[in-house]
């Protein structure tokens, strides 16, 4: 396999991708390699359109679904990615974690920032990934998503029946 395939090989695949030019601070705030672990492994490997995530605490999964949406929102222009969480706290923590691994992202892979706000990373490529917190409004409504990610589903509150629904019929199929 040349060059030019193992390229496309990785471009193609979320797995690969994230493992081969991602990187995040570990426990110790060591900047490492992104290598997902086999829970994450397993669930990019075998993700449907709608995936409920029973697990452990600690388990990777937010830093896993932040690998996903950057991968969507530089493989694929004009794609606009959803990080949700339960709390203002949750959601900033995300989007922390998504704004340094692009910071860590390798300079050529790197699209250019158009926005950097306190929610909202937007990229010349027409990419979007956006971090809000459930409860406060109807999110993604009126929006086509490529991705969203839900943290902590089940402390959203009564309002998350109404959210989802509204979620649900923003995902592209």
């Amino acid at each position: 396999m040349n060059n030019t395939e193992k390229l496309k090989k990785i471009w193609n695949s979320p797995r690969l991708f994230i493992e081969s030019f991602m990187k995040i601070p570990d426990k110790n705030q060591n900047v490492v390699q992104f290598k997902l672990n086999p829970m994450q492994r397993d669930y990019i490997e075998n993700m449907d359109t709608y995936n409920i995530i029973l697990k452990a605490r600690q388990g990777g999964m937010s830093v896993a679904n932040c690998g996903l949406a950057l991968y969507y929102a530089i493989t694929t222009p004009n794609t606009d990615c959803l990080m949700l969480s339960h709390t203002d706290e949750s959601t900033r923590k995300i989007f922390n974690k998504l704004k340094t691994m692009y910071g860590l992202l390798p300079e050529i892979l790197k699209p250019k920032l158009k926005r950097n706000n306190r929610q909202e990373l937007a990229f010349e490529n027409g990419s979007t990934i956006s971090c809000h917190t459930m409860g406060k409004k109807d999110v993604g409504r009126g929006s086509t998503l490529k991705f969203i990610h839900i943290s902590e589903f089940a402390f959203v509150g009564e309002q998350a029946e109404r959210q989802l629904l509204s979620l649900e019929q923003a995902l592209a199929s």
